[in-house]
């Protein structure tokens, strides 16, 4: 039960923090430019590849657990720093610029695939994170230092979530050493000769 209950408490906290984000994104013209889909793909990589078959020795609830953390980290550290610092964006749209919270939330997913799959995936996850910064620039949302400073602190989100790792699992009274469980069971109905499949999955 308490291994359930933490999936569901990782689950909301990483659905609140992208909703939060979301929100944020809506009060600005940000929704129009790519980058504002693509710093999550990162976060999609790292979590579904190792479904895959992607080599990794992280389960798939830690790398839920350590991506919503970082979420959560970034969202949070951001926008701590855009309101001591109210740095004007170079479009003049508002004092939110410095640092970039798109590049922060692309480096830390970035930093999560290099460190459940290593520097094979982790270096196309980072192209894809400098590809976030390079954009915000270029749309004339944030300077250079601003997207600079947010793959910075994006990067310490990731490692913030490495780091509560352990303790939000010993809290939950998650056991690391779980594996997943797929059965799946094909069966044909005998009066009709419909052909169908049970589904089991323990964790």
């Amino acid at each position: 039960m308490k291994r359930f209950l933490g999936v569901i408490s990782c689950l909301i906290l990483l659905t609140v923090s992208i909703d939060s984000r979301a929100q944020f994104s809506e009060r600005h013209p940000d929704l129009k430019y790519f980058e504002t889909y693509l710093q999550y793909a990162p976060y999609a990589v790292d979590i579904g590849i190792g479904f895959a078959g992607a080599k990794t020795g992280t389960l798939w609830y830690e790398r839920l657990i350590k991506a919503g953390v970082s979420i959560g980290s970034s969202l949070l550290i951001s926008n701590s720093f855009k309101a001591i610092f109210k740095e004007v964006r170079p479009d003049g749209a508002d004092d939110k610029s410095f640092f970039s919270g798109h590049t922060a939330t692309a480096f830390a997913g970035a930093e999560l695939v290099r460190q459940d799959y290593g520097w094979g995936w982790g270096a196309g996850a980072y192209a894809a994170a400098a590809a976030v910064g390079v954009l915000r620039v270029v749309h004339n949302r944030h300077y250079w230092w601003d997207a600079l400073a947010g793959a910075g602190f994006g990067i310490l989100s990731a490692q913030i979530g490495r780091w509560t790792l352990k303790p939000i699992e010993n809290l939950f009274g998650i056991k690391s050493q779980t594996e997943i469980q797929l059965s799946v069971m094909p069966f044909t109905d005998p009066l009709t000769g419909a052909v169908g499949a049970g589904t089991v999955i323990r964790f």
